[in-house]
């Protein structure tokens, strides 16, 4: 998506998670001032556009922020700044690792960058896909990413990794809940069958 000012052609930023946070907290933002939060273009330029682009682009980028999550695939690398990132692989998270994870989406609200910065790790080789190989977790890594990530990491890639995980914990814990209550429910039966012995 474009917007067109005096012949010049003004690309469309994509939603990052920065812009994400600042329309959550200012739903009620006015559309010149959010469409140039998303183009590079001067607010003085801006003011020139016609008044229908405006409208037209706010209302289109407006509609991006519940779409994001409906229509993005699964990055399971993405590359930021000449660095390439590989989104977690659940089945080989350290201990440390999985206890931040817990942490941070216990909070409230969620720090989306903090997130974000703990869901892509750099890659360490030129591995991608499944094969792909991510760099040891390191707590002081992951935070000083986070800004980088907050300001640069587009909304669709971090929505569907965040969907992607938030499915994988519900479901461990669906899982490891299962399993606890057949065990409880097989310890009973041995000590019925126990009692009845006596």
């Amino acid at each position: 998506m474009k917007i067109v000012i005096d012949n010049k052609d003004y690309p469309v930023k994509p939603l990052t998670i920065s812009e994400y946070e600042y329309y959550m907290e200012n739903p009620d933002v006015e559309d010149l001032e959010l469409v140039s939060r998303f183009i590079d273009a001067p607010l003085e330029r801006l003011k020139k556009a016609k008044f229908q682009e405006i409208k037209f682009v706010a209302r289109m980028i407006r509609s991006s922020f519940g779409a994001e999550s409906d229509k993005s695939k699964l990055e399971l690398t993405f590359e930021l700044d000449g660095i390439k990132y590989g989104l977690l692989k659940p089945s080989e998270l350290s201990y440390e690792e999985w206890v931040n994870l817990e942490v941070f989406f216990a909070q409230d609200p969620i720090n989306l960058g903090l997130l974000a910065a703990h869901l892509y790790k750099p890659l360490k080789s030129d591995k991608v896909g499944d094969e792909r190989e991510l760099i040891d977790y390191d707590l002081q890594e992951c935070q000083d990413r986070i800004e980088l990530f907050k300001t640069k990491v587009p909304m669709s890639i971090f929505l569907s990794a965040f969907f992607f995980i938030a499915t994988f914990v519900q479901k461990l814990t669906t899982n490891f809940l299962d399993f606890t209550e057949m065990k409880m429910k097989e310890e009973q039966q041995q000590k019925k069958k126990e009692r009845q012995k006596k």
